[in-house]
């Protein structure tokens, strides 16, 4: 776990150093409004799936009776759980432009924290006191997620179902619900 880390550290300077990972306290201000636009982001995917199983909203909204958009299920469900990861790099004065950038911080920072035993700074100390860590599942699942977002969204056929779609909106609420656990 220790190369991990190292291997780690030096993607994230190198991010910093490419300016797609900056590093600024003005910067912790964002964790708020990230995690609300997370919750957002989650309702929008949460009202497509409901679209996409109903005939009576599809009715009610003038659609196709075989209108479905499971692939943007899964593509805004990725968003919503990337988004809420953002409000943690905001938290340690982080602002991300690249996804991989995002999800080295996250790792670094908030996997398996104190299963490790990391010795922190005391603000660090502080927040993992009254927060859960983010379990190895978690992460996984948000890279997974990140897969599917990418094959619905660029895969001009895509063979995206409707059990796929359930399951990200069930990772992304887990994800999301775990990030405002770890931030509150």
């Amino acid at each position: 776990m220790k190369d991990r880390k190292t291997i780690l550290k030096k993607q994230i300077e190198s991010f910093l150093k490419k300016e797609q990972l900056l590093k600024n306290e003005e910067n912790k201000r964002l964790e708020k409004p990230f995690i609300a636009k997370a919750r957002k982001n989650f309702t929008v995917a949460n009202l497509m799936n409901n679209i996409s199983d109903s005939d009576e909203f599809r009715k009610m909204l003038n659609l196709a009776t075989d209108f479905e958009m499971y692939d943007w299920v899964i593509i805004v469900s990725y968003y919503a759980m990337y988004t809420s990861a953002l409000s943690t790099l905001a938290k340690l004065g982080f602002r991300s432009k690249s996804h991989a950038a995002t999800i080295c911080v996250l790792e670094l920072n908030y996997f398996n924290e104190t299963k490790n035993g990391k010795s922190l700074e005391a603000r660090d100390i502080h927040k993992l006191t009254k927060a859960y860590t983010l379990s190895e599942q978690l992460i996984i699942k948000l890279m997974e997620t990140k897969t599917k977002r990418e094959t619905a969204q660029y895969d001009a056929t895509p063979s995206i179902t409707k059990e796929m779609a359930k399951t990200s909106l069930s990772d992304a609420d887990e994800f999301i619900t775990k990030i405002e656990e770890l931030l509150s």
